[in-house]
């Protein structure tokens, strides 16, 4: 997804079967085969994702992740790009300013 998780992306395509590792049109997707693939095994799923794609989420982690609906666990790794105190591109900087309150 970004260049912060480039070396557990290569990790993972390297080292995991296809039926372990599937790669979603988008992160909302992602979450939501997460969630389905809990609802079927009870396994707890790993969705990596740039931090700006966290509000393709939203809808997904309301609506099924909640504890007020659902409670399907999910492990989100999200990269931080546009960290503050951190150099990074522009089209960045804001999207990291606002992801701790995102969160």
């Amino acid at each position: 997804p970004d260049s912060l998780l480039k070396d557990i992306c290569a990790f993972i395509t390297d080292n995991t079967s296809g039926e372990n590792h599937v790669i979603a049109a988008n992160e909302g997707t992602a979450l939501a085969i997460a969630a389905g693939h809990y609802l079927a095994t009870h396994r707890i799923a790993c969705v990596y994702l740039q931090n700006s794609g966290l509000g393709n989420t939203v809808n997904p982690l309301l609506s099924l992740c909640s504890a007020k609906v659902y409670s399907i666990p999910a492990l989100l790794l999200i990269g931080w790009r546009g960290e503050p105190g951190k150099k990074d591109e522009p089209q960045h900087l804001l999207q990291g300013r606002l992801t701790p309150n995102m969160l």
